[in-house]
């Protein structure tokens, strides 16, 4: 039988009902309005769970607690092993998504040279409209932080994953080609999990940074909006101010991130 909200209301009107009844004739048995009550309770859906809270801080520092770990390792094994490769990986892509706040579709489409480029010793991103939901082209400065541990990861990390050397996907899987969106979906859940005993999906990625600027700067947060590729303007001016204003906002939020995490 399927679960609904009218059960509850009724539910909880015959509690009410039966509390009526006991204190006008309380030497009746009302049990039998008991054993519907919870008939009818048990077919009630349950609430839903509240997520647990997290800021873009938390996930960005979760991401470089998993880089070091996994860089620690290096040191202490005096080699790259394929579990520190995966380790610096998935904390790579943690730090990456709460910096950038990419939807799972964009970050799974991620390809070194295509949608990750470099310029000098700076990386950034140029996502072309065919892999953003609304068919807006994106562009992203990444932080020297992260450019860093992007360097480190495609020199020394990378190339130990099976299979990584003959595919051009940013997020090599343990299967010999780049990881499928669920495959992200699900190591990022896996990985927050176990540091905050709640999974933080990659969407969810996205609302810890909305979160993160209306506290840091409330009297701009409209700026989520750019942040997060969405807009609202004509269709004449939308794809310039698109493009500019999602730079300066994923500036914005990576310098928030770096101050906080300072």
């Amino acid at each position: 039988m399927k679960k609904t909200n009218q059960d509850i209301s009724i539910a909880t009107s015959l509690h009410h009902l039966r509390m009526a009844l006991k204190l006008i004739c309380p030497n009746e048995d009302w049990s039998w309005v008991s054993t519907i009550i919870k008939r009818i309770a048990a077919a009630a859906p349950s609430k839903p769970k509240k997520y647990g809270q997290v800021s873009s801080v938390e996930l960005y520092q979760l991401g470089l607690k998993l880089i070091d770990e996994a860089v620690a390792e290096t040191a202490e094994q005096n080699k790259s092993s394929k579990a520190s490769a995966l380790k610096y990986r998935d904390g790579l892509l943690i730090a990456f998504l709460s910096l950038v706040v990419l939807r799972l579709r964009t970050a799974t489409a991620m390809r070194i040279g295509k949608q990750l480029v470099k310029n000098g010793d700076r990386w950034s991103l140029a996502i072309p409209p065919e892999d953003v939901k609304g068919k807006r082209p994106l562009h992203f400065a990444l932080s020297p932080k992260l450019c860093e541990r992007i360097d480190l990861y495609l020199q020394w990390y990378r190339p130990c994953i099976p299979g990584a050397r003959n595919h051009d996907g940013l997020w090599p899987s343990n299967n010999g080609g780049p990881m499928s969106a669920n495959a992200i979906y699900d190591r990022v859940c896996k990985r927050t999990r176990k540091a905050f005993g709640f999974s933080v999906n990659p969407h969810r990625f996205r609302h810890a940074a909305g979160a993160l600027w209306s506290i840091e700067d409330p009297s701009n947060v409209r700026g989520v909006k750019d942040l997060l590729g969405h807009a609202s303007f004509d269709k004449t001016t939308e794809a310039h101010y698109v493009n500019g204003q999602t730079r300066l906002a994923g500036r914005a939020l990576a310098k928030a991130i770096d101050e906080a995490t300072n």
